[in-house]
C-alpha cells in the first residue's frame, strides 16, 4: 500500500513546485494574490494589494490604505503646514484616502520628556488652534492633543512609551 502513495506524493510535490515557480515569476507575489482574495471575499470589493515595496498598499473602490512599518519615516506627502514631530523613533506610518478625506498616522516610540508640550507649541507657531490638550504625565510625554488649521486636524494620543500622531485633511470639492 505504501508503494501506491509514492507516485501521488511525487505528483503532488511536482505540481506544488511548478505552481510556486509560476507564481514567483509573476509580477505579484503569491502572498499578495492570496491576501487579495481573502480581503476581497471578506469585504465584497475588488482589492489591489502590493507589498513588494516594503509597504502594504491596499486600493479598493476609490479608497487607498498604505502601511510602512520597517524603517518607517515621516510621510513625504504629509501636508507642509503640519510640523514634523522630530523626537523619538518612528515605528509605523500609515496613509489613507477615503472619499474626500486624506489621512496620515505616525506611531512614535521613545518619546523624550516634554515632547507633547513642545509639539503643542510648534503647532501654535504654525498657525494651528489647539482645541484639546491633556498632559497625563509629569514628564509631558503622555496625553492627548487636538489642533486644527483650515481643513487640517492633528490629533495625538499616547503615553510615556509611545504616541500616535494622526492627521486628516478634508478635500472639499
Amino acid at each position: 500500500m505504501k508503494e501506491h502513495l509514492f507516485p501521488r506524493k511525487a505528483a503532488a510535490s511536482f505540481f506544488l513546485m511548478v505552481s510556486v515557480a509560476l507564481l514567483s515569476s509573476c509580477q505579484k507575489k503569491a502572498e499578495d494574490v492570496i491576501l487579495e482574495k481573502v480581503i476581497e471575499q471578506s469585504t465584497g470589493s475588488d482589492v489591489d494589494l502590493n507589498t513588494g515595496s516594503g509597504k502594504i498598499s491596499i486600493e479598493t473602490e476609490g479608497k487607498k490604505f498604505e502601511v510602512t512599518q520597517n524603517k518607517a519615516t515621516w510621510p513625504e506627502d504629509m501636508p507642509a503646514d503640519v510640523p514634523r514631530f522630530a523626537s523619538g523613533i518612528i515605528r509605523m506610518a500609515t496613509r489613507t484616502q477615503t472619499g474626500d478625506t486624506d489621512g496620515w498616522s505616525v506611531t512614535i516610540e521613545q518619546v523624550p520628556a516634554n515632547s507633547l508640550r513642545e509639539y503643542d507649541a510648534l503647532l501654535k507657531k504654525a498657525g494651528f488652534e489647539t482645541s484639546l490638550t491633556i498632559v497625563t504625565s509629569d514628564e509631558g510625554t503622555g496625553g492627548t492633543l487636538q489642533a486644527t488649521k483650515g481643513p487640517l486636524t492633528v490629533f495625538i494620543m499616547g503615553d510615556s512609551k509611545a504616541l500616535t500622531l494622526a492627521v486628516s485633511r478634508e478635500n472639499k470639492q
